[in-house]
């Protein structure tokens, strides 16, 4: 019996240490990779095509990542929102009062998902030069204004 809890206890010890480690590497976000390739491609194409010194890259990156919780938060609300409202749709035949709360509520969660994104947007742009900052906004403003982002993807 002395050896099974030896074993039970080193299982234990092992799998403490392996999801301290993982957690570990995971909160201490690295911006750069070797050769200066990015650990967040999806901020490549403002390296590449806003010609980011590596200080705006780093600083782009972190408004980013403390960004990305909100984002990902409010995207799933946003989801959650519209598979409520396509339950209500599938589910009757006329504008019921609770499907006219929740087009509302989803609404409101759109006006409130635009103004959290609009704001990173311009944070993130008041790192970059005048001429940088004007090409981040023309490319990035049609998409949220549209809501055509794609969760997780900002």
């Amino acid at each position: 019996m002395k050896r099974g809890h030896w074993i039970l206890l080193a299982s234990i010890v092992a799998a403490l240490v392996g999801f301290a480690t993982s957690r570990w590497q995971s909160a201490a976000p690295v911006v750069t990779a070797t050769h200066g390739s990015s650990l967040l491609p999806e901020l490549e194409w403002m390296r590449h095509e806003l010609n980011l010194t590596e200080e705006q890259f780093a600083k782009a990156a972190e408004l980013h990542l403390a960004y990305r919780p909100t984002c990902e938060a409010l995207c799933n609300r946003v989801m959650a929102s519209s598979d409520g409202i396509k339950r209500l749709v599938d589910g009757g035949s006329q504008v019921t009062p609770e499907l006219a709360t929740a087009l509302r509520e989803h609404a409101a969660l759109h006006v409130e998902c635009q103004t959290a994104m609009l704001t990173h947007l311009y944070k993130t742009a008041a790192q970059l030069s005048p001429e940088q900052a004007k090409n981040y906004l023309d490319a990035m403003l049609p998409h949220v204004i549209a809501m055509e982002m794609e969760p997780g993807a900002h």
